[in-house]
Parts: structure tokens; sequence; C-alpha cells
């Protein structure tokens, strides 16, 4: 009959119905989940963001007045080495990014410069030569003065290149905040002229890694190597 059909239509309807709010409760609780993780992923990483200007910015007010001296030689293969290095000034920044309705520690910056007072001079008799010498300062960052000796017959016979024995150590750390959370560090000249990077999981950070941390900043070997994911000879 037409009732008997009506009914049957209405029940499959129903049931259509209710396995796509079932879905629909499904994917809002999945959605619920993620966007709970990553709320707390978010709030991990500022934790430790936060943790570590903290400590940073009290580690270079104790090292302007110590004063130490880096251990590290500074070596510019086939030119020559920077050693004896003490350290000069330092500054550290920050920069904050908005989430939501909050602002988070999106980045922090800061230098170490490592300084005698000293100069290394460098010679070179050929022009290719001393484009190689100028490329090599260029590349990482060393201040330098160029000077060019007339010959006997007014040619250009020397390029002398004054090194100032200044190195700066510059380092970026950025907050990551997908999977997980990390802490992504690039460091210019720290173990050696050159930059690398790391990658350290949120989660890592506390007070014994930060310390390892400081030991690599002021040139000692420690336990931070592990996390290093990227090895680049050249400037950032």
């Amino acid at each position: 009959s037409i009732l008997s059909i009506h009914a049957i239509s209405t029940e499959t309807t129903m049931g259509l119905l209710d396995d796509l709010k079932k879905q629909a409760e499904q994917v809002k609780s999945q959605q619920l989940s993620a966007q709970s993780l990553q709320d707390d992923t978010v709030r991990l990483v500022e934790e430790k963001m936060r943790q570590t200007f903290g400590y940073v910015n009290d580690l270079l007010k104790q090292l302007a007045v110590l004063k130490p001296v880096n251990p590290l030689v500074f070596s510019l293969p086939g030119l020559g080495d920077l050693n004896d290095l003490g350290f000069a000034e330092s500054f550290v920044d920050y920069r904050r990014t908005r989430i939501g309705d909050r602002e988070y520690l999106d980045l922090i910056s800061f230098f170490i410069k490592w300084g005698s007072g000293q100069t290394m001079v460098i010679d070179r008799d050929m022009p290719a030569a001393a484009q190689k010498v100028r490329d090599a300062l260029f590349a990482h960052g060393l201040r330098f003065q160029e000077e060019e000796m007339k010959g006997q017959r007014g040619t250009t016979g020397i390029w002398r290149f004054t090194v100032q024995a200044n190195v700066v150590s510059d380092v970026v750390i950025r907050a990551e905040r997908e999977k997980g959370g990390m802490l992504v560090i690039t460091g210019k000249n720290l173990e050696r002229l050159g930059t690398d990077a790391f990658a350290i999981p949120a989660a890592d950070v506390n007070e014994v890694l930060l310390e390892e941390f400081a030991r690599i900043l002021l040139g000692h070997p420690g336990a931070f190597r592990k996390y290093r994911t990227v090895v680049a000879v050249g400037p950032r």
C-alpha cells in the first residue's frame, strides 16, 4: 500500500541521516582531538622558547663580566688561523608572532663577538690568488683591509690583506610548531668558520640541554652535537 511504502522510505531516510550524523560527530571529534594536540604543542614550544631566551640572556650577561677566551682555533684553510679570541661583545633579541588572539615567541637571535686585537697578514702575488683570498674573507664575514703594493715598474706586484682577528658567532633559534614541536637552531662560526644547523625536539629542552648549548657557544665539545642536522661550509 501507499502507507507502507512511505514508512519504508522514511525508515531508509532516517537510517541514512543517522549514519551521516555519526560520521559528522566522528569528524568533529577527530578535529577537536587534533586541535587539542596542536594547542598542546604550541604551548610546549612557547614554554621552551621562553626558557631558552631567559637562559641565553642570562648567559650573555655573565660573559660580559667574565670575558672568557674561546679555546677554538678558527682555521682558514690555506690562509691561516685565528685563535686566542676573547669575548668582546654580544646582543640578543626576539621576534613574536600572533596565533589566534595571542602572541608567541617566534624567533630568538643573538651574537657573540670574539676578538684579540691582533691582525693576520696575507700576501698574494697573482690576481686569481688574491681573488680567492678576497672571496674567502667575504664568505666568512671577516673584516679586512686590502692594499695593492706596486712593483718597480709601477705595476701591481703584491696584494696584501690585513685581517682583523675578530669572529662573530651568529645564532638564530626558530620555533617550529608542527610535528610535535621543535626548536630549530642555525649557528654561524660556532665550532669552526661556517654554518651549522640543529633540530631539537621541544620536549628535550631543559636546563641540562641548555648547559650543553652553552658549552658549544663557548667553544667546548659536548653532547649538543647529536642534534646537528646540516653542516654547510659557506655562510648562511
